[in-house]
């Protein structure tokens, strides 16, 4: 047995089945393995050279124990390289770490959304509050304006309601001066009154009755004589006609034209049928 030696030079002669070496030897290793067998063989023989470099001396038994400990994981790996498949152990780690990844991705993702839904909600609930709060202090505010602005609308209404009678009153008055100033200045006024009269008589009228203010029958009579010379008319002369009206009077109907009757008409018609000072 030959005595070991520090030398780390090893004479050509004690050298047997030796041959060169290149990179390309270990192709056909590593073609075979997988990146994670690599990765391991990686951190082997890694870890191999530190050991080597911080062992500054080594025993003969721990140098010729040395190869038979480091040919178990060669060889462990050689028969990975061979059957080019991962070992259980290796299936399950990875199956282990991809449903630990894939767990963790899922519950971050779930917690995320929930967030979101929850940060949602939690704003829709505080708009929906704010508003409803809001509307209530309107509600609130507005009910005494409200009441008042109904208040002031009542008196406005009444107000012109009042002045608006007053003042149809007072124009219904002026017109009616008006009208008796008129009839005094104009003796046809009479004439225009009978020619709407006709419209509403019968047109084989054959005898009628005229009462009238007596300054008002000479016009009417010279016009129903031009009108209705067949009709045969009775005059009945009253001065207690305002001049400017008549009263007919026929075997069917009986037309009241005179002044006072047709501004009681109108004022009916628009609401004042009460006389005037009448309150």
């Amino acid at each position: 047995m030959k005595v070991s030696s520090s030398n780390p030079i090893i004479p050509g002669e004690e050298l047997e089945g030796w041959s060169s070496w290149s990179p390309n030897a270990l192709d056909g290793l590593t073609q075979k393995l997988t990146p994670v067998q690599l990765m391991e063989l990686a951190q082997q023989r890694r870890r191999q050279r530190e050991q080597e470099q911080g062992e500054a001396v080594v025993a003969p038994e721990a140098v010729a124990a040395e190869p038979e400990a480091a040919a178990e994981p060669e060889a462990e790996l050689e028969a990975r390289a061979v059957s080019g498949y991962p070992t259980a152990a290796e299936l399950e780690a990875i199956h282990q770490e991809a449903w630990q990844s894939g767990h963790e991705v899922g519950e971050e993702a779930g917690r995320a959304a929930g967030f979101e839904e929850g940060l949602a909600a939690g704003r829709d609930q505080g708009l929906a509050e704010v508003r409803a709060e809001q509307e209530a202090r309107f509600a609130a505010a507005w009910q005494p304006l409200q009441q008042l602005s109904e208040s002031l609308t009542r008196q406005i209404d009444r107000f012109e309601s009042e002045l608006s009678q007053d003042w149809l009153a007072l124009a219904l008055e002026l017109a009616e001066q008006l009208s008796h100033g008129l009839a005094r200045q104009n003796p046809l006024l009479i004439q225009e009154l009978l020619r709407e009269a006709l419209e509403d008589l019968p047109a084989t009228l054959t005898q009628a009755r005229l009462r009238l203010n007596p300054a008002d029958l000479e016009v009417a009579r010279a016009f129903l004589a031009q009108e209705t010379p067949e009709t045969q008319w009775q005059w009945i002369e009253d001065p207690e006609v305002e001049r400017g009206g008549c009263v007919i009077d026929t075997a069917a109907l009986r037309l009241d034209l005179t002044m006072r009757t047709r501004v009681a008409a109108l004022r009916k018609a628009l609401g004042m049928d009460h006389e005037p000072g009448s309150d």
